[in-house]
């Protein structure tokens, strides 16, 4: 597997092991398991003026992230054995040493390993070309904008350009949207001063796996890409967060048009406090299957009565409080959809949901407390 390395430029690194071990366990978050091509399970360790460049990546996407450090050339090592090594181990720094026959030595104290190292110059790289457009978020935001919208991925490999989040800036607002068709999810932020429109793109779900640990803390800054000949939209992303940088190809395809499924503001309303929601729909979930995830709901005296009805279990009702009026005799719900809902809704703070109802067959609109604005959720209503 090792081949000889660059005899002109030796690989020598020299690096605190906190630092290194974040690095490679970063850079191997981009590294599937298993790879056909064997450079690809593979971390590419690459000194610069002082910094020691780790990188990883699948081929879709490429994760990099820069630490200080002392030494000279690059090499590349097996991702996840390096990072379950320097994971071990318990010292300050870290030495790694590449010979002419590409064997690299990992030197921790009393501890030596050894490494089969491949040529820094056969990693692939993730490439760019001409700028569509850029955009930096202030900390935080594009976490709970993709972070949001990411439960509503779908995973139907037909509907291919639902599998990840779209994200937007369309009349001063960022906005990130994902939908199955069954539920829909959106997030958007008042982007301050006039911004600009950005052509909508579609992060993959994989990138969006990659992102959300690392802009949570921080500014981030967002960059499209066009494909080299520079015509159609974007082709690529990246995002700069500290010291680590995202790449990733984006899907080829048109995001359908969400607004015209979300329902307009009004009707009946009820709220929910979140704690009792749980609480019934704990219930309700114990008694649902693969071939049953219903959930009715419909009035009664002071709440609403909720009824799970499943032909291989039997049946579970009881009674939940809330305020205001369903609107109609009873509408029904998927009880994981609707309870993964009100987790997203305990994430930013919520301590209720608010469920808009024009009518038994139409989409549900459901937000947050009032005081926490741009989360809005659509949820498809079931025949029960």
């Amino acid at each position: 597997m090792s081949k000889k390395t660059n005899e002109a430029a030796p690989f020598r690194v020299e690096a605190p092991r906190a630092e290194l071990l974040r690095a490679v366990k970063e850079a191997a978050r981009a590294v599937e398991r298993r790879n056909t091509i064997p450079i690809l399970s593979f971390v590419n360790l690459a000194m610069g003026f002082g910094t020691l460049a780790v990188t990883g990546t699948n081929l879709d996407c490429e994760m990099r992230v820069e630490i200080e450090a002392r030494g000279e050339g690059a090499a590349c090592l097996p991702a996840h054995r390096l990072r379950d090594m320097l994971r071990a181990l318990d010292v300050e720094t870290i030495a790694l040493a590449g010979d002419a026959d590409g064997i690299v030595t990992l030197t921790a104290g009393d501890t030596e390993a050894t490494f089969g190292s491949l040529p820094s110059v056969d990693h692939p790289v993730l490439s760019v070309d001409s700028l569509a457009w850029a955009l930096t978020l202030p900390e935080g935001v594009f976490a709970y904008l993709i972070g949001g919208a990411a439960d509503a991925m779908s995973t139907e490999e037909t509907r291919y350009y639902l599998n990840g989040v779209c994200f937007e800036v369309k009349d001063g607002q960022a906005i990130a949207v994902a939908t199955d068709g069954h539920r829909l999810v959106s997030r958007t932020h008042n982007l301050a001063g006039q911004s600009a429109d950005r052509a909508p793109i579609i992060v993959p779900r994989d990138a969006v796996r990659l992102a959300l640990p690392l802009i949570g803390t921080g500014e981030a800054k967002i960059t499209a890409y066009l494909a080299p000949d520079g015509k159609g939209g974007p082709v690529k992303m990246e995002i700069v967060a500290g010291d680590a940088r995202l790449r990733c190809k984006l899907i080829d395809g048109t995001f359908p048009d969400w607004r015209r499924v979300v329902p307009a503001e009004g009707g009946a309303e009820v709220t929910i406090s979140l704690a009792a929601l749980d609480r019934v729909l704990q219930l309700a979930r114990a008694n649902t299957t693969e071939r049953g995830r219903a959930v009715k709901l419909e009035p009664c005296d002071g709440g609403l009565r909720v009824t799970s009805n499943n032909p291989d279990l039997g049946k579970v009702a009881t009674r939940l409080a809330c305020e205001g009026e369903l609107g109609a005799e009873s509408i029904g719900m998927n009880a994981e959809y609707l309870a993964g809902m009100a987790r997203a809704a305990a994430r930013i703070g919520s301590k209720s949901l608010r469920l808009q109802i024009t009518g038994p067959g139409n989409p549900i609109r459901i937000l947050p407390d009032a005081a926490i604005p741009g989360a809005m959720a659509v949820l498809m209503p079931m025949r029960v």
